[in-house]
């Protein structure tokens, strides 16, 4: 009854198709929309979460040891559709957005074997927030149901765009980018969450300052993994 009378004066069109949205439920974009997402199915990489492990569960990266990380996981793969919706949750202010991914990505938190207890969601640095007005990875960790620190770690380098660059280009990118506030304290095990994950770069550079500062473990959790051939089909391009 509630969304009726709202549709009947402030009626909301689909930001991918224009159809009009019915349930407020399904924040800016339709149902129809939504269900175009594509789930991560596995077999992938009992660390990393990379689709099609090269042998025994574990992609190439992991056996070598490049991830800092101790598990990581994503929901759906990054899509045309779920691409348009992370712009206009991060770029269009459609913060209904992330109400909706949050949802979505505590199935796979309660499906994944997670352990940690607190949630830290990737920083942006200040002016990065400052202009966009919030952070959208803290948005969505808000709906996930467990206790959330947006305060322990901190982003001190703006760094720039990472899109076109390597791996090993990403990581120099990064290198010196977070701290973890004077006085923070962390638990044995922490879950960081984020929108999109893209080569492992930026969360690799995360659980390496976070166990410098104590934790034991940490796991990764992002709505979207962008899978390299399809981004090259595509063209699709990513900062994250």
């Amino acid at each position: 009854m509630i969304d009726t009378i709202l549709n009947l004066f402030f009626p909301v069109a689909c930001v991918l198709c224009k159809a009009q949205v019915y349930e407020r439920r399904w924040g800016a974009a339709c149902p129809n929309c939504w269900s175009l997402l594509a789930p991560l199915e596995p077999p992938w990489c009992h660390q990393c979460g990379d689709p099609a492990p090269a042998s025994e569960g574990f992609c190439g990266a992991c056996r070598k040891g490049e991830h800092a990380f101790d598990l990581a996981r994503s929901a759906f793969v990054f899509n045309d559709t779920l691409r348009e919706i992370i712009h206009h949750l991060k770029y269009s202010d459609r913060v209904s957005m992330a109400q909706v991914l949050g949802r979505l990505l505590k199935h796979c938190l309660d499906r994944e074997p997670f352990t940690g207890n607190m949630i830290i969601p990737v920083p942006l640095h200040r002016a990065r927030e400052g202009d966009r007005g919030f952070n959208q990875a803290e948005l969505i960790a808000r709906q996930l149901g467990l206790p959330v620190n947006s305060r322990l770690l901190r982003r001190r380098k703006n760094t720039p765009s990472q899109t076109g660059l390597s791996r090993s280009e990403r990581q120099r990118n990064l290198a010196g980018a977070f701290e973890v506030r004077t006085g923070g304290k962390l638990p044995g095990t922490v879950i960081v969450v984020d929108d999109v994950y893209t080569t492992g770069s930026t969360m690799h550079e995360i659980a390496r300052t976070l166990k410098r500062a104590g934790a034991e473990r940490v796991e990764v959790l992002t709505v979207a993994r962008v899978i390299r051939d399809i981004q090259a089909r595509a063209g699709m391009e990513v900062s994250s």
